[in-house]
């Protein structure tokens, strides 16, 4: 007879880290308030009103694709993190992929702050690079917080510059393209813009078909 012996599965040991980082809590508190009090009681409007009129359906899947996206995101900030161990830095981001940098590869480290559209409200971030200048990860003061950033900084001990002045996101974006993140990029923009007018397209039907009807 063969072999009857049962083979141990050997599962893979959690990794450990020597720093770990997670999003803002008062960010993840205020994310899920707003769903809370301000999303779940639009989606739940958008399809009462929708029912008179046979719309229903349409403005049912709307809520959906919504919800899901919506759904995904919370779930990534709440397990988003970035971990430091002696060989590398695991980067799971909120909207981004996982990555594993190793260390070696991180040559130096730029402390940037940076603005939209006022000047008064700057973000501080963290972008580290490799020795041939390309980008290795980017990590925002607004997601990981300051202390977040300088934590990282210290464990990393690498070589740390800093700008002497804010600058803006353009300008940001121009110096260091590689390290755009894939929503601030063109196409990106362009979802979320169609999105946004799926959206009160939606909206803007339902109310015709109200004033229609009435």
């Amino acid at each position: 007879m063969g072999d009857m012996t049962a083979q141990a599965t050997v599962r893979p040991r959690a990794r450990t880290y020597d720093l770990v980082v997670r999003p803002r809590s008062a960010l993840v508190r205020s994310t899920a308030l707003s769903i809370v009090f301000s999303a779940v009681p639009l989606a739940v409007a958008l399809v009462w009103v929708s029912f008179p009129f046979r719309l229903w359906a349409l403005m049912a899947s709307i809520v959906v694709l919504l919800a899901v996206v919506v759904g995904t995101a919370v779930v990534r900030l709440g397990t988003a993190y970035v971990g430091v161990d002696a060989r590398a830095v695991d980067v799971h981001g909120v909207v981004t992929g996982n990555r594993r940098i190793p260390r070696d590869d991180i040559d130096r480290v730029l402390l940037v702050e940076t603005f939209g559209a006022s000047v008064e409200r700057t973000v501080r971030e963290l972008v580290a690079f490799a020795s041939d200048g390309s980008h290795l990860f980017r990590m925002r003061a607004d997601v990981w917080g300051d202390a977040g950033l300088d934590r990282v900084v210290d464990e990393l001990g690498v070589t740390v510059s800093e700008a002497p002045r804010p600058i803006s996101a353009r300008e940001f974006a121009r110096r260091f393209p590689s390290s755009r993140a894939w929503y601030e990029r063109s196409r990106a923009v362009l979802v979320v813009g169609a999105l946004a007018v799926l959206v009160v397209g939606g909206l803007l039907v339902v109310e015709a078909a109200g004033l229609l009807a009435a």
